[in-house]
């Protein structure tokens, strides 16, 4: 009824409820929409007016003498990207005090209260990850802490009363809302699209995102979707599973693979031009030419600094056949490498999953999307293992 009072128009599709066994002992209850009847690609699927979209450039003009303070505290803490996300932070807390005379309250209501994301782990959570899954979530809880502190600076008179900036839960649960279901539109600008926040993500997205002239955003569909098939849209931001569980919350099941979790040539990864996306351990067993590229390009600088320039200058020029005979040369070392590498963090996980297992799940409860998270991790490192021992 609200969605419908604020102009929002579906075309095909449902809110859905679906309730999958959590593998310990409880239900986990996710909200998606599907289609509800068949859908021609390009076809329009929802439509939500510029009116009902939180943007954080709307919001930031409009609450302007309220965080100009907060935006320049983070600012000098280099966190300039990071206002926009912010400013959304503290619309919500706003529409959150207005109670039933915000605009936003039906919306706000209908939202989850439990959030599995980063930012609601504990410390016993992030003893149970791979240290790279652990870092991204301490990221997300370090970003929270950040964001509360600087509630501080946000004019006080008539503006968020000090019972709700001294509230935890209320806190978090909003830095939670607006981390996960806001998305990056350009740079400098964040929105939430109510209802539109209750696509799920997919590696593979059935919809995509448009913006009309007058600010209106449309949701179109990408392919001929059939009649009960989910509809997802592709979320910001990395895609690789750790990051997807440290950022929202979930485990992309469909991902193809993960990070090769070798946090020891960072430095090398980055003097190469190479994030995380780029060094996948697939699930089919398969490694990222970029993984071995790394590791070679690490050996090579632990042994001889002038063959390791060597080997650069022909991985930035694209000289393919040099880098190629430096492969050649090295292979036996690259192999052991990284076989190394993945007995160890087999081992690691097994570790993880007895530490987990000790832990109470109704005193943890993000441990049931934790396990899952390193259940696809291990899975995929004992293919690729299977795969080494082949060569």
């Amino acid at each position: 009824m609200w969605a419908t009072n604020v102009g929002i128009q579906r075309d095909g599709c449902d809110l859905t409820a679906t309730y999958e066994d959590d593998g310990f002992g409880g239900m986990v209850e996710d909200w998606s929409i599907v289609a509800s009847q068949p859908i021609s690609a390009g076809s329009p699927v929802l439509f939500v007016p510029a009116d009902a979209i939180l943007s954080s450039g709307m919001i930031r003009n409009e609450l302007y003498t309220f965080l100009s303070s907060a935006e320049a505290s983070l600012t000098d803490l280099g966190m300039e990207k990071d206002i926009p996300l912010f400013a959304l932070f503290v619309k919500v807390l706003a529409e959150y005090e207005r109670g039933e005379m915000s605009p936003y309250y039906y919306w706000l209501n209908s939202l989850p209260r439990k959030f599995n994301n980063g930012a609601a782990f504990t410390y016993s959570c992030f003893e149970c990850l791979l240290p790279y899954a652990a870092q991204l979530a301490e990221a997300e809880r370090d970003l929270f802490s950040k964001f509360r502190e600087t509630l501080d600076y946000v004019m006080v008179t008539g503006f968020i009363e000090k019972k709700t900036r001294s509230n935890m839960n209320v806190l978090k649960w909003a830095f939670n809302v607006v981390a996960t279901r806001s998305f990056l539109v350009w740079e400098g600008e964040r929105m939430i699209v109510p209802v539109g926040d209750f696509f799920n993500h997919g590696t593979e997205p059935e919809v995509t995102i448009d913006h009309d002239e007058d600010g209106n955003c449309v949701f179109y569909a990408a392919t001929d979707i059939p009649q009960g098939y989910p509809l997802r849209i592709k979320y910001s931001g990395p895609s690789d599973p750790s990051a997807l569980l440290a950022k929202y919350g979930f485990l992309d099941e469909q991902a193809p693979g993960t990070f090769c979790k070798m946090m020891n040539i960072e430095n090398e990864m980055t003097e190469l031009g190479l994030t995380a996306s780029n060094l996948l351990f697939y699930s089919n067993g398969e490694i990222a030419p970029e993984v071995y590229d790394c590791v070679l390009y690490s050996i090579l600088g632990r042994s001889d600094p002038n063959l390791q320039q060597q080997f650069y200058d022909a991985y930035t020029s694209g000289d393919e056949e040099t880098k190629q005979s430096f492969h050649n040369q090295y292979w036996e070392y690259t192999l052991q490498t990284i076989r190394e590498h993945v007995e160890q963090t087999l081992q690691d996980l097994y570790a993880l999953s007895v530490r987990a297992s000790e832990k109470d799940v109704v005193t943890h409860p993000r441990l049931p999307v934790i396990h899952k998270h390193n259940e696809f991790v291990t899975n995929a490192f004992y293919s690729v293992r299977d795969q080494l021992n082949q060569m």
